[in-house]
């Protein structure tokens, strides 16, 4: 009995001196943090102006991206447009801020401008040259292009036939476009020869660019070149049998059973002149956050998002196209508008994110609208625009 007792006595106290061991040496131990890689997700940040579908769609390509890539969790956090330039940097010089941003073109440049970017962690080497160029500050990339759009020329396929030239287009009734802007029409104004820069100065006055507003200013006098902001809704209606609009307008026409057909606006000049991109989104990361320990998940998520999957998915739900030339081969971007997308946004043009003709182009625009829209001549319209960007640009 007192042998039997002994030993029950010298195992507990035998098992309590090994759960106190184990205690104490648990406690001795520094604590575990996780880090990017390791026994704890790393967690990337993304600061975006999306809203309404194209937020959804995210969402839901994100949950993918976490599903599959267990080391990493992804943020999304909206930022308004309008603002998120100054919080962007306020953030920064707080240490603070998104790891990610996902923002237009000319908020990538000013976000460049303050110190906010860091040069891009992932680059998509399938994207557009002309896209790839306008995330570019001194032939660095500071973002890759994720979803962009390109004018093309729009014909009803039940009142309009093809046209061969721009002599053939007006004598079939005309185009209409919702502004004179150089982004709707640059192919035709850089195809007869305009030009905002030559040897580093500005020449919005270049005789080649008064010809070809006073070109302009013809059609629109024929009436062969209508100005309606309400464009869309008058090729819907079939009003006008002809209209320039971005590519990405393409999956509106089809929802409203529109019979429709589009092409190059560089196939009626010969094949000369180049397409301005129009509104293009970018995928950038911090200059705070991209550390050398953050730097493989900023990457990975980067390089998910850039896929011809997660960008066939955005141009569902939202408005413009995948700027990955990838998704171009893919079953679903052979028909309708993504062949003639694809080549003009292969031949758009390169643009540098700082190039001065960026900085011009607003002037050439108020031009134009002065002259097709406030009576002025092309020459004092083209005349002062150049004298107001010399002074603009002696400002900075």
């Amino acid at each position: 009995m007192t042998s039997r007792y002994f030993l029950r006595k010298t195992v507990t106290l035998g098992l309590f001196i090994f759960v106190l061991f184990i205690l104490v040496s648990g406690c001795t131990k520094a604590p575990q943090t996780g880090q990017p890689g390791g026994p704890a997700p790393a967690v990337v940040d993304i600061w975006h102006s999306l809203q309404g579908p194209e937020i959804e769609a995210l969402r839901g390509q994100v949950q993918i991206i976490m599903e599959t890539h267990t080391e990493v969790i992804i943020k999304l956090n909206y930022v308004p447009e309008q603002s998120f330039v100054a919080l962007s940097y306020q953030a920064e010089a707080g240490g603070e801020g998104p790891e990610i941003f996902i923002a237009s073109r000319e908020i990538i440049r000013q976000l460049y401008e303050r110190g906010t970017l860091a040069k891009a962690a992932y680059l998509d080497p399938l994207a557009f040259p002309a896209s790839l160029s306008a995330f570019q500050f001194g032939g660095v990339g500071y973002a890759s292009p994720w979803l962009t759009d390109v004018p093309l020329l729009y014909f009803r396929t039940d009142t309009a036939s093809v046209p061969v030239n721009l002599d053939d287009l007006f004598a079939k009734g005309g185009i209409s476009i919702a502004a004179p802007v150089t982004a709707t029409l640059s192919t035709w104004w850089k195809g007869q020869g305009g030009r905002l820069v030559n040897a580093g100065n500005p020449v919005l006055n270049d005789p080649f660019n008064i010809a070809f507003l006073k070109q302009l200013l013809t059609w629109r006098d024929a009436l062969s070149l209508r100005i309606d902001p309400s464009v869309l809704s008058a090729f819907v209606s079939g009003e006008t049998p002809f209209m320039i609009a971005g590519a990405s307008q393409a999956k509106f026409l089809t929802q409203q059973n529109v019979p429709w057909g589009s092409m190059q606006l560089v196939e009626l000049v010969g094949g000369q002149g180049q397409p301005l991109l129009g509104t293009t989104l970018g995928i950038a990361n911090s200059a705070i956050k991209t550390t050398e320990a953050m730097l493989p998940a900023i990457e990975m998520v980067q390089k998910a998002l850039l896929t011809p999957e997660v960008e066939g998915a955005m141009l569902q739900a939202g408005r413009l196209l995948p700027a990955n030339r990838e998704y171009y081969q893919r079953p679903e971007a052979l028909k309708g508008v993504f062949p003639q997308a694809n080549i003009a946004l292969a031949k758009a043009w390169n643009l540098e994110g700082n190039a001065l003709e960026w900085k011009l182009l607003t002037f050439q625009d108020t031009a134009w609208s002065n002259v097709l829209v406030g009576g002025v001549t092309p020459e004092e319209a083209l005349a002062t625009a150049q004298g107001e960007a010399i002074k603009a640009l002696a400002a900075k």
